[in-house]
């Protein structure tokens, strides 16, 4: 037993595999080699039928409807117009170029021909081709000699029209030879057919019994470790990460077992680790969001507010500090990841309204968000980066004075909000660029796309990759892009 432990599972396997494929290999060739045979014979009586069908239809049509036009005409058969198409579809030929040209044909169909009866038959359909082609001769002689019309009329039809007859049949014969001998072709696929069913029945006998009895004595020395460490295994699914296994006598197993006990105590230490790291890339996630609103937005909201007081203008320094508390409120918004289509609409039109301050000459926008809307919650500043990205991108480098128009409907199970400006717009190569890029964990570092980037991967990684951003953009048109979020009327998350 000691001896037979040796042989590791591994190398078991392998000759367990052998066991089966191998016969299965040898089968397939040689079921492979069967086929190819009868399919070489079947394509080889194909090919001959269709090659000699095609001189079948035309060869005594164009040779006797030529000689008629010679007699009829008084014509040489040099003088017929070699190539020319009668009305009754014929064409006619030099009757001694086309018997050549048979003659070569018959060549090939005897050297292709599949049995020697076929062979025979071509034999004399040549020598009637020969009798023909001195028909032809002298019904030319005769009718540059004394021949009357009706003369060369009896000689065409009782020498010249019998022969290419007889030639179209000897053709006919031989089709007629070779397509009896599919027949020949199927009794003998049919006997390979028996013989390869009978090979393989005895091969797959001898091989299942093979690999039966092998498999059996492998898994026997694997049944009982690999059983326990499925109970482990289990124990461990339910979340107890003390269990350990014994070790087993097989190497392999012993590896297996030993790994096992390793894995479960690094995955208990991880566990917790993942827990903590969770906390602490909520956190980081958070951060990161809050860290796309621009440092210089709030300084020169903030000298804007003092410019204001200097020049006295209360209403104005009360309207930009309100709608400053109301940014950083809903920015802030106690933590949480997602707020309501209501909570964003007045985050954004916040920000548009401290902006316009100081861009009135060249800034107006229009918020257009469907009522039905306010009470389905979004993750958090999914669309001021792209309303801030509109008016530094797009409108500040427009001339005159632009406008940035923000939209959100329902459309099914979805909803779709569109920030759309007039401004400068994007060239193809660079929005093809940025399509790619938001696409990417990490943006070029030529592209200026980091916080488009972080809100379509939030947006996939809470309702999925068929969700996110798409953009559209033409130069000096604008920009427009789509966001398309999962319609969730939930709470927000605390």
């Amino acid at each position: 037993m000691r001896k037979h432990l040796k042989t590791s599972l591994n190398q078991r396997m392998i000759m367990i595999s052998l066991t089966v494929f191998m016969p299965m290999l040898f089968v397939m060739i040689y079921l492979l080699v069967s086929l190819s045979n009868a399919t070489d014979a079947y394509s080889e009586i194909t090919h001959n039928i269709v090659y000699a069908n095609q001189y079948t239809q035309d060869f005594k049509g164009r040779i006797d409807y030529s000689m008629y036009m010679a007699v009829i005409n008084q014509k040489s058969v040099d003088e017929l117009g070699d190539g020319e198409m009668l009305v009754n579809g014929y064409v006619t030929v030099n009757p001694y170029k086309y018997i050549d040209e048979m003659e070569r044909a018959c060549d090939r169909m005897s050297e292709w021909a599949t049995v020697a009866t076929s062979r025979n038959r071509i034999r004399r359909v040549k020598n009637t081709l020969r009798s023909l082609e001195k028909c032809v001769e002298t019904l030319e002689a005769g009718k540059h000699g004394d021949w009357m019309y009706q003369e060369q009329m009896e000689y065409f039809d009782g020498n010249i029209k019998n022969l290419t007859t007889l030639i179209r049949e000897g053709i006919q014969d031989y089709i007629y030879i070779e397509t009896t001998n599919y027949e020949n072709v199927r009794e003998a696929l049919d006997v390979k057919m028996r013989q390869s069913f009978m090979v393989c029945g005895m091969v797959s006998v001898f091989a299942i019994f093979v690999a039966g009895y092998m498999t059996i004595q492998a898994t026997r020395s694997v049944t009982v470790p690999i059983r326990e460490l499925c109970d482990m295994t289990e124990k461990v699914a339910e979340g107890d990460f003390s269990v350990r296994t014994r070790k087993a006598d097989m190497d392999e197993i012993g590896v297996l077992s030993q790994s096992f006990n390793e894995m479960t105590e690094e995955i208990g230490t991880l566990v917790e680790d993942i827990k903590q790291q969770q906390v602490n890339l909520h956190l980081t996630e958070t951060k990161l969001l809050q860290a796309q609103i621009n440092p210089h937005f709030l300084y020169n909201t903030l000298d804007t507010i003092v410019w204001l007081a200097e020049e006295h203008k209360t209403n104005e320094v009360v309207n930009m500090v309100t709608a400053l508390s109301s940014f950083f409120r809903t920015t802030l918004s106690k933590g949480r990841d997602f707020i309501t289509v209501e909570e964003e609409e007045s985050h954004i039109r916040s920000y548009l309204e401290i902006q316009q301050f100081r861009y009135q000459d060249i800034l107006d926008y229009r918020i257009e968000i469907n009522e039905e809307l306010r009470g389905y919650v979004l993750p958090k500043l999914t669309l001021q980066p792209l309303v801030e990205n509109a008016l530094y991108h797009g409108i500040k480098n427009k001339r005159g004075k632009g406008m940035i128009w923000i939209t959100g409907e329902k459309d099914g199970e979805a909803m779709i909000f569109k920030v759309r400006d007039n401004g400068k717009g994007m060239t193809a190569e660079r929005l093809a660029q940025l399509r790619s890029n938001i696409q990417k964990e990490k943006p070029d570092n030529n592209v200026n796309s980091f916080g488009v980037i972080n809100v379509n991967q939030r947006i996939r990684h809470y309702y999925g990759k068929e969700y996110g951003l798409t953009y559209a953009s033409r130069p000096d048109k604008g920009t427009e892009v789509t966001v398309r979020m999962r319609a969730e009327n939930i709470q927000p998350f605390v």
